[in-house]
């Protein structure tokens, strides 16, 4: 399965590693390699995490180890001291296919900080030049190598200081895998761990195993032409059932991946509109408060517009009153005038009459 996989080093070996292997980031690397299955041409793409070298990664173990031993030196200092853990760490092939190895490697490197602790971790190298295909004897079938990295860690244990036997212990070794698989479940979807039957081997290891396994493939495959000679139609006949049972395993296992890709689309889809949901759901309480608070207010409007309605109401009416009013003043006022011309005439009369009563040819004397 797919895990964090622990080798105990020396800082010495560590930097012979780092010489003959690491720091691989140019295609014009000239080294000569014991893995021929390196492609130069990929070896551009190769970057570091947490470090700018693996060079850097194991001076800052050794300065790591010097610091430590200061403050908790060893009770005995062996020739053969543990100093160094070197980390393997492979992408799982379904978030290389997605594109996203850096992202998950950036992740690993806040994982392994939490693991280690981050004066205890100091970088890793990624190697993407080094997929290759190898026989797999558990799966009986050729498989590809995966991206990976090389990282560096201190084995420092609190209270003991750099102590490799009391770091890898069977329960730390499990958890270390663990961090970096809830990491795959939360960030990516994608489980760490495949439930398979875990390698552990080097790439001479595999490559020793895929040669063995091709010489006795092909043993079988002479003994099956003599069988095939002797028995050719039962052969065939085996042959071409094998062959449908290959196919419909295969047409299966390609069923089932398509099924867990469309679950974890519709799990993201789900996961999608769980949040445009509650998204809608606040934006839908913020309306009906806006609502209520608009409904308030037009309630407040009529009330006074039927307030408003009644005191028009009773002002017309008071006007109606006072033009009554006003006009029976006008008309007694039309009266007035009409008694006061009348009383205007009527002392023209009577002035017109004394005017007549003293003119100069009145005899007085009459």
């Amino acid at each position: 399965m797919a895990s964090v996989n622990l080798k105990k080093e020396q800082i010495r070996t560590g930097r012979i590693i780092g010489t003959n292997h690491m720091d691989r980031v140019k295609e014009n690397d000239t080294r000569s390699h014991s893995n021929k299955n390196i492609n130069p041409e990929l070896s551009s793409g190769n970057f570091h995490v947490g470090c700018e070298s693996f060079k850097e990664a194991m001076d800052n173990a050794e300065k790591r180890l010097k610091e430590v031993d200061k403050v908790l030196p060893p009770k005995r200092l062996k020739k053969d001291r543990i100093e160094v853990l070197l980390v393997n760490i492979p992408c799982p092939r379904e978030i290389t296919e997605q594109g996203k190895t850096k992202e998950f490697f950036n992740k690993v490197n806040d994982c392994m900080k939490d693991y280690f602790g981050e004066k205890n971790w100091h970088g890793m190298e990624i190697h993407v030049d080094e997929v290759h295909g190898y026989y797999d004897r558990n799966k009986h079938q050729e498989c590809m190598s995966l991206e990976h990295a090389h990282g560096v860690a201190t084995p420092f244990v609190e209270g003991k200081g750099v102590n490799a036997k009391g770091f890898m212990t069977k329960a730390n070794l499990s958890r270390a895998t663990q961090v970096v698989d809830e990491m795959c479940l939360k960030e990516f979807g994608v489980s760490y761990r495949t439930y398979q039957d875990p390698q552990h081997k080097s790439i001479e290891e595999l490559k020793s195993e895929t040669n063995i396994a091709r010489n006795e493939l092909q043993r079988v495959v002479d003994i099956q032409n003599k069988m095939i000679d002797e028995n050719r139609d039962t052969i065939l006949k085996q042959t071409d059932k094998m062959a449908e049972n290959q196919m419909e395993i295969m047409e299966q296992d390609e069923i089932i991946q398509d099924m867990r890709s469309e679950n974890r689309s519709l799990q993201t889809a789900n996961d999608k509109l769980r949040t445009e949901n509650e998204s809608l759901r606040t934006a839908l309480d913020f309306k009906t408060k806006d609502f209520e608070t608009a409904k308030s207010k037009c309630s407040q409007y009529f009330n006074e517009m039927k307030k408003l309605k009644s005191n028009i109401s009773k002002l017309l009416k008071s006007q109606e009153i006072e033009l009554a009013n006003l006009q029976n003043l006008t008309k007694n006022n039309a009266d007035l005038q009409n008694l006061i011309s009348n009383e205007q005439n009527r002392i023209e009369d009577a002035r017109d009459y004394l005017e007549l009563d003293n003119a100069d040819d009145f005899d007085y004397e009459r």
